[in-house]
């Protein structure tokens, strides 16, 4: 299921994949930020609404922009989430959105997995 973004806002792609039994693969690219929020909420909420639904794993490798707010509602997806029974938790990042979340300090809470860092797009590191 392929979530439209009408055209003129901020481009925020989702895609929900069928990932198991009572699982899903939210694959989320583009930007997550304060324009594309309630679009993301959408459908994190259709997916509890469903009541069939036991695990969502995000996926944000085709993230290329996360803000404060983007951050705020993976943290509150999380929490209500849980609070239904569904487990929620990412499966892969962007290096980008790996550091934002990480120096925001809620990677571990998000089930962000290990970090592996490619030092071999580092310019000048020794």
């Amino acid at each position: 299921m392929d979530i439209a973004v009408p055209e003129g806002q901020s481009k925020l792609r989702i895609t929900v994949e069928p990932a198991g039994h009572n699982q899903v693969v939210v694959l989320v690219g583009g930007e997550l930020d304060l324009a594309t929020a309630d679009q993301f909420r959408t459908a994190i909420t259709a997916m509890l609404n469903r009541g069939d639904v036991h695990a969502i794993g995000v996926d944000l490798r085709e993230l290329d922009f996360i803000d404060s707010t983007g951050v705020g509602t993976l943290v509150v997806a999380q929490r209500i989430s849980a609070q239904v029974g569904v487990r929620f938790r990412l499966i892969a990042v962007s290096a980008f959105a790996a550091r934002i979340l990480r120096v925001l300090g809620v990677d571990v809470m998000l089930g962000l997995p290990e970090a592996r860092i490619d030092t071999s797009a580092v310019v000048g590191v020794d």
